[in-house]
């Protein structure tokens, strides 16, 4: 059983099971492609770009354009997550800690489908090039997709140029005009972002004043995603973030989470509350995703 169950004993004066405080929702559904898997492994096919050829003469032969055939790959990963209620401790409870238990661990595969996406954005993918189910082969992203801790001359955390940047190089690369763009993040840099930007003189700073306070999530055509999931590179403090086009992200769902409450005979006739989840996630277009260093040092 939970060793923790006796922090909600009667003697508590509570009637609710209040869950501390902790990111609760994904913050990446609907901002991602999303698509359903089966199998632990899956390729998703991609078509590169062509070229027309100009016709210089009459009855010229038919020219011959070689299709640029790619395929990505997705692996799924399985999430379990239970918790045991003792049958005394249940009795010395004014409620049932069931639900608030089920809610728990919704709250975590949530937040396990968001680190997916984080750990996966910028990290190597791997694509089949040939097209035709060959050898795998790693994608790194590449150092032009990247926007440098020291960009404007030293480390430092996000700014206005750094956005800019990030903004420029999805433009260049011709990001689809049908995707929304998107910046993940953590609440240091929206912090910084308003640290570095002149009150008076900038005409940006009320806009970001406003994205620090939380009365607005878009700026310089992203829409700002905030979650203290993001990867931080302890040793240098260096926190990485990463702006993208929203088909440049694939998340693959194999089983949503599902939970069961049942009797355990095994345990002492006590109630477990189980959950479990199959998801993955890959970076489907390296020019659709822009990793962006910020540094969060004192």
């Amino acid at each position: 059983m939970s060793v923790k169950i006796t922090t909600a004993f009667v003697e508590q004066y509570s009637a609710n099971v209040e869950h501390l405080a902790q990111q609760m929702e994904s913050r990446f559904d609907g901002k991602v492609r999303q698509e359903s898997q089966k199998g632990k492994t899956k390729f998703w096919e991609q078509l590169g770009a062509t070229q027309a050829v100009k016709r210089t003469n009459r009855h010229a032969d038919t020219p011959r354009v070689d299709s640029d055939h790619q395929r990505r790959q997705c692996v799924l990963n399985d999430y379990d997550w239970s918790d045991l209620v003792d049958t005394l401790d249940d009795t010395k409870m004014l409620i049932s800690p069931a639900s608030s238990y089920a809610q728990s661990a919704a709250m975590a595969f949530n937040r396990a489908k968001d680190e997916e996406v984080i750990d996966n954005a910028v990290a190597t993918s791997y694509a089949d090039k040939n097209g035709n189910g060959g050898a795998t082969i790693a994608v790194a992203l590449p150092s032009t997709q990247k926007v440098a801790v020291n960009f404007g001359g030293s480390n430092i955390g996000l700014t206005l140029a750094k956005l800019i940047e990030t903004k420029s190089i999805l433009g260049k690369n011709e990001y689809p005009r049908g995707d929304k763009l998107y910046f993940a993040h953590t609440q240091q840099q929206l912090d910084d972002l308003l640290n570095n930007v002149d009150e008076v003189s900038n005409a940006d700073y009320a806009a970001i004043k406003a994205l620090v306070k939380g009365e607005v999530n878009f700026f310089m055509g992203f829409e700002f995603i905030k979650t203290e999931l993001m990867t931080l590179t302890t040793s240098t403090d260096v926190r990485t973030c990463f702006g993208y086009a929203s088909s440049g992200i694939l998340r693959a769902i194999g089983q949503d989470a599902r939970g069961r409450i049942s009797e355990r005979d095994d345990k002492n006739y006590a109630t477990q509350v189980y959950y479990n989840m199959s998801v993955g996630a890959t970076r489907m277009q390296e020019e659709l995703v822009v990793e962006v260093m910020c540094d969060e040092s004192p």
